[in-house]
């Protein structure tokens, strides 16, 4: 069983790194690479710019109640083209080690301006994609919470 227990950290930036993406990569794909090719266990999106396409995100449906289980979300499938206004998320190990699980949460402007956005599972780039990330110095990992059925961060007792 996961304790979910509040907790603050102080983490010092290690480094950063600024990548380029280009048409037709799979973000979660290149994060993972860039990941991979910098040894980054844990890091935080600073920046990004760009376009997306082929969307997958995920939105939590009204009165759900904890914990969170899949049948309690919407799942939204958007071909795109989109701006992308904001991509905010972080990469952190499991617990036990394993890859780092990425996190990453989107708003998009569409066409005609309207906005949506959630927790993003899936995008392909549309034309280019600038992205800054913070490496991180850090104990924190993910554990799946008995709380809120969710991976959280817990930090090491």
């Amino acid at each position: 069983m996961t304790v979910h227990k509040e907790f603050s950290e102080e983490v010092r930036t290690d480094g950063v790194i600024l990548a380029r993406l280009t048409p037709g990569e799979d973000l979660f794909a290149s994060l993972e690479s860039i990941a991979g090719d910098h040894r980054m266990e844990r890091g935080v999106i600073l920046s990004a710019i760009g376009s997306l396409k082929e969307v997958v995100f995920r939105n939590v449906k009204l009165n759900t109640a904890l914990p969170v289980r899949t049948e309690n979300t919407q799942e939204i499938e958007e071909a795109g083209l989109f701006e992308l206004l904001s991509l905010e998320g972080n990469l952190f190990p499991a617990e036990g080690g394993g890859e780092p699980i990425i996190h990453l949460h989107v708003m998009l402007g569409s066409p005609s301006g309207s906005v949506l956005g959630g927790h993003l599972f899936r995008a392909s780039i549309f034309s280019t994609k600038k992205i800054v990330i913070g490496i991180g110095g850090s104990s924190v990992y993910k554990a799946k919470s008995d709380l809120t059925g969710l991976w959280e961060l817990q930090k090491k007792q």
